[in-house]
């Protein structure tokens, strides 16, 4: 089934003399390799591609971001300025993500392939479109199933794709420590270090190169962190002002929902967050792998009743509320699960 979407889909894309490519808001990682990996593996093609973010990439990923020629999103009235033959929108297949550009997606009647390894989705299907989705839940991320997508339809990579690759596999799987992680996920790495790409310089560049506000915030959040159902929960808040204490920015709070995981006894780690001060609460979650814990909560069904989504062991979402009224609405919701 995945093979002949695959390949439907890499006629389509083929097809497209200048494409559009877009990810969702507040980009990781994943995001930004998978982004930029397709740019340059199109242009390598001898085609065009715009690669867009919406929002400015977080300083560890900048490297990727500049290598690939990845831009931000037009701001221009009804969407992006140019002739695009097809949009594909990678990682993602939820309309908030891609809200800033949720406008012109509904309207356009461009083609569009949508490639997405995430349990949740909305139908971005526009019905006046034609649309191909690769969706496989199983992968450990989706710049993985970019390099299945490229082996199988014989697409050639430089090194700054490679590289954009390997940064979106380690950093969606925690430099290849989560549970998502299986044997295509490594083997797909080995063949990127077998190609050029050299782990030691990747690591340093994705998880040595924080700056001091980073550790700053962190502080800040450490010293919130409440344990609760017999320290089988962790939660951590983050509010504007405690941003504004530590210099930090909201890319600096990527994956501090974590750190709580060091604690033998905790299965639900989360995180809250009111950055900008603006009534609305992000919420991360994170769970243990059951065969460590001998319990399997699958936070994407717990971000899902805020609206959210996910993946099973880590998965977000936004609430209009105020930072303690979600704080506990979220805790009585994790403990409702851990009970049951």
């Amino acid at each position: 089934m995945l093979a002949g979407a695959f390949e439907r889909a890499g006629r389509l894309l083929e097809q497209w003399r200048r494409t559009l490519i877009l990810t969702h808001d507040r980009p990781d990682g994943d995001a930004i390799g998978c982004i930029g990996a397709m740019k340059r593996i199109i242009e390598r093609a001898g085609r065009a591609a715009d690669a867009c973010l919406f929002h400015a990439p977080p300083d560890r990923y900048r490297f990727i971001a500049e290598a690939c020629g990845v831009s931000r999103w037009p701001l221009e009235p009804g969407g992006p300025v140019g002739p695009f033959d097809g949009v594909l929108i990678l990682d993602t297949c939820s309309w908030k993500q891609l809200d800033p550009a949720g406008d012109f997606l509904r309207s356009t009647p461009l083609p569009k392939i949508v490639v997405d390894h995430h349990q949740t989705r909305d139908d971005l299907k526009a019905a006046s479109s034609a649309w191909e989705l690769v969706s496989d839940p199983s992968a450990a991320s989706a710049c993985g199933l970019i390099d299945e997508w490229r082996r199988r339809q014989g697409w050639c990579l430089d090194e700054a794709a490679r590289e954009a690759l390997f940064a979106g596999m380690a950093t969606d799987t925690g430099w290849f420590r989560f549970p998502s992680v299986d044997g295509r996920t490594l083997r797909a790495a080995a063949g990127l270090i077998e190609a050029g790409v050299k782990p030691d310089v990747m690591y340093a560049r994705l998880f040595e190169g924080h700056r001091p506000a980073r550790l700053r915030l962190l502080r800040e959040a450490l010293d919130t962190l409440e344990l609760h159902e017999d320290q089988t929960v962790a939660v951590m808040r983050l509010t504007q002002a405690m941003f504004l204490r530590a210099g930090a920015e909201p890319p600096d709070a990527e994956d501090l929902v974590n750190e709580p995981l060091a604690i033998g006894s905790v299965i639900v780690s989360v995180l809250l967050s009111d950055a900008e001060g603006s009534g609305v609460v992000r919420v991360n979650f994170r769970s243990r792998s059951p065969e460590v814990c001998g319990r399997d909560i699958d936070v994407s069904a717990l971000a899902a009743r805020f609206g959210g989504g996910g993946h099973a062991r880590a998965a977000g979402a936004r609430v209009q509320a105020t930072l303690e009224a979600v704080r506990e609405q979220v805790l009585a919701a994790v403990a409702a699960v851990l009970r049951a």
